[in-house]
C-alpha cells in the first residue's frame, strides 16, 4: 500500500466512526473529526486499521476480539498489541494509555493521528524494559529513552508513554517496518 492508499483507508474508518456516533460536525482537514470521539472509539480505529494493513501483508489467525494480552496474532507466531492516540490539543503530544510491560506480545504499535496526519512509533518487546536501579519501566530504542508512568495512582498494570510528534513516523514507513519483522 502507499501514503495515498494508508491514509485514504483511515480516512474511511474515521468517517464510518464519526457517522456511527452522529458527531456531525464538518472539518477541513482529512482526519480532523477524530477529536471529537472518546478513547475507545480512537484505540478501535487504530486497532482496525493496523489490522486492516497487516492483513495485506500477512495472514491474521486471531484478532484479539476476544480479551488477551495482544490484539493481533499472526499465522506466523507474531503478537501484536495496538495502541492509538490523537494528538493533544496544546502540547502537541501523544499519550498512549493501558500498556501493560507483562503482556504477551512481540511488537507493541504506537498510532498518533493528527488532524492533518497520522505517525507511529513500533517497539519490540525486548525494548520495554524495567530498569532496578531506577524501580521504573522504560521504553528504550537506540536514543530513544522514555519512561512509562501509571495513568491512576498505584495502577502499576496500566502504564502510558508519552511521545511528541518527532518522535513518532509518517506513517507510510509502517509497511517497511512491518516486512522486515514478519
Amino acid at each position: 500500500m502507499n501514503k495515498q492508499e494508508i491514509e485514504k483507508l483511515l480516512k474511511e474508518l474515521i468517517e464510518t466512526k464519526h457517522k456511527e456516533l452522529n458527531l456531525g460536525k464538518d472539518y477541513t482537514a482529512q482526519f480532523s473529526k477524530i477529536r471529537d470521539f472518546e478513547g475507545n472509539a480512537v484505540g478501535q480505529i487504530g486497532e482496525d486499521f493496523f489490522k486492516h494493513i497487516l492483513s495485506k501483508r500477512t495472514k491474521i489467525i486471531d484478532d484479539g476480539i476476544i480479551h488477551t494480552e495482544y490484539d493481533v496474532k499472526t499465522e506466523s507466531g507474531i503478537y501484536f498489541e495496538i495502541k492509538t492516540a490523537r494528538k493533544g490539543r496544546t502540547n502537541n503530544t501523544f499519550q498512549f494509555n493501558g500498556i501493560n510491560p507483562k503482556y504477551n506480545y512481540n511488537y507493541l504499535i504506537c498510532i498518533g493521528i493528527c488532524e492533518d496526519k497520522a505517525l507511529f512509533k513500533m517497539f519490540g518487546k525486548d525494548e520495554i524494559q524495567y530498569v532496578h536501579k531506577e524501580r521504573k519501566h522504560f521504553v528504550i530504542q537506540g536514543d530513544f529513552k522514555k519512561q512509562l508512568v501509571m495513568m491512576n495512582p498505584n495502577n502499576e498494570n496500566n502504564l502510558k508513554l508519552t511521545c511528541s510528534l518527532k518522535e513518532l513516523y509518517s506513517i507510510e514507513q509502517l509497511i517497511d517496518e512491518l516486512d522486515a519483522v514478519l
